[in-house]
């Protein structure tokens, strides 16, 4: 049987954390956490189908990993308001969940991922 794929959530947030684990459950994902200062090699083990910042600040302290990231087209998750998504963009982000947060628009955006890995 093939493991559930994988989210890779970067930050410590109780009740965030306990949002997208249901939001991954419902979604036929499982959902790994990491407080912070995320490593390749953690990225590596994990084998993620996408890594999900909590903040646009988590992401900006991120920024030597992001760049490492950008060559191995693994999707960049982060959730923002609408007031920080140019900036979340400007800082790596693929993808901007935007708050108030939906399981709808999580769906949607592990849709497109799933997408454009088989075309």
């Amino acid at each position: 049987m093939n493991p559930k794929p994988t989210v890779l959530l970067v930050g410590k947030d109780t009740t965030l954390n306990y949002l997208f684990n249901r939001f991954a459950e419902q979604s036929g994902y499982q959902l790994a956490t990491n407080t912070e200062n995320i490593s390749m090699d953690e990225i590596e083990t994990v084998k993620p189908t996408a890594i999900l910042f909590l903040s646009t600040e988590m992401l900006a302290k991120a920024q030597a990993l992001v760049t490492e990231l950008a060559s191995r087209e693994l999707p960049i998750l982060v959730c923002s308001s609408t007031t920080e998504e140019a900036r979340a963009r400007e800082l790596g982000a693929d993808y901007c969940l935007l708050h108030p947060l939906t399981y709808n628009d999580f769906q949607t955006i592990l849709d497109k991922i799933t997408t454009s890995k088989h075309t």
